[in-house]
Parts: C-alpha cells; sequence; structure tokens
C-alpha cells in the first residue's frame, strides 16, 4: 500500500471518529419574493434528551393498559380455513380498543 493510500486512509479514519454519532433533524424553509428571489434557510435541531425514570414509567402505564384490555377481552387465537390466526374476544367493541 502506498504512503498517499495510507494517508487517506488515515484521513477517512479520523473524519469519522471526529463527527458526533447524535442524530438530528434538519429543517428547510423557504421564502419567495418576488424582489429577492427564493431565499432558503437549513437549520439543525438536535433531539431533546431522553429522561430515563419518564421512560420507564411510561412503559409502566403501558403495560398496565395492555394488562387491563387482556383482562377485559380476554382474547384467545383461532385459526380461519386458510390457516390465518384470528382473535376472538369475550366482549364487543374489543376488536376496536375498548377496555372498559
Amino acid at each position: 500500500m502506498s504512503d498517499n493510500m495510507k494517508i487517506l486512509y488515515a484521513i477517512a479514519t479520523l473524519t469519522l471518529l471526529s463527527t458526533s454519532a447524535q442524530a438530528w433533524q434538519i429543517v428547510d424553509r423557504c421564502t419567495h419574493s418576488r424582489y429577492f428571489g427564493s431565499v432558503c434557510t437549513r437549520s439543525f435541531i438536535d433531539d431533546p434528551v431522553r429522561n430515563q425514570a419518564q421512560e420507564l414509567e411510561d412503559e409502566k402505564a403501558r403495560r398496565a393498559s395492555i394488562e387491563k384490555w387482556e383482562a377485559f377481552c380476554k382474547p384467545k387465537r383461532t385459526y380461519d380455513n386458510e390457516g390465518v390466526v384470528r382473535l376472538v374476544y369475550a366482549r364487543k367493541g374489543c376488536e376496536f380498543g375498548r377496555s372498559e
């Protein structure tokens, strides 16, 4: 391998290592004026900081909601003539998310 290729690989590696792994959203805004033509700006919005405690509470609430629905609707798996799995519920409206 030539010295030039080694230098190029080193530069590419340093560039990849120095960039941030954080994700962001790109927002483009364009306006049009008859005097200035089209003017576009691009901005980057960083992702919000994650709150682990809030995510745990949300997950507990999600699980509680699912358990409440399963206790009310009592879904059971059945198979139709083509072998496709179908759910049968103990109460009406459960296929639409009813849980009370």
